[in-house]
């Protein structure tokens, strides 16, 4: 319990980082991944995770921070299964496209999106 709220703590520490500075540092990621260090049987699915946003940075040409794709693998390591990885990523995508159409300005701090994504996932 107190793991799961020093986690939640850190993840709206990055969701601000990031939206103030567009930036998500490797200490905050570092802390992250030693608070996780009880989830990390869920190895396939933080593979995949980061993966599939290497591939997507690749394909929009570095449209995605690098913070945010190591935020990926420790995000995906919260989830239990394909069908919420899934799920995580469609809430992400479907919340951070809605903010894009709302919000014209070229560049979008994504890890909050990501994070929320992953806490719905985890909660339905």
């Amino acid at each position: 319990m107190v793991i799961e709220l020093a986690l939640l703590v850190m993840m709206i520490w990055v969701s601000w980082f990031d939206i103030r500075f567009h930036l998500i540092r490797n200490i905050d990621l570092l802390i992250i991944c030693i608070l996780l260090v009880p989830n990390f049987n869920n190895w396939l699915l933080g593979f995949s995770n980061l993966f599939l946003y290497l591939v997507i940075n690749v394909i929009a040409k570095g449209g995605i921070g690098s913070g945010d794709i190591k935020l990926s693998f420790l995000l995906a390591l919260q989830l239990n299964s394909f069908p919420s990885l899934l799920n995580s990523l469609s809430f992400t995508w479907i919340l951070g496209g809605l903010f894009a159409l709302i919000n014209r300005s070229p560049a979008i701090a994504f890890a909050p999106f990501m994070i929320c994504g992953t806490y719905l996932a985890r909660i339905l």
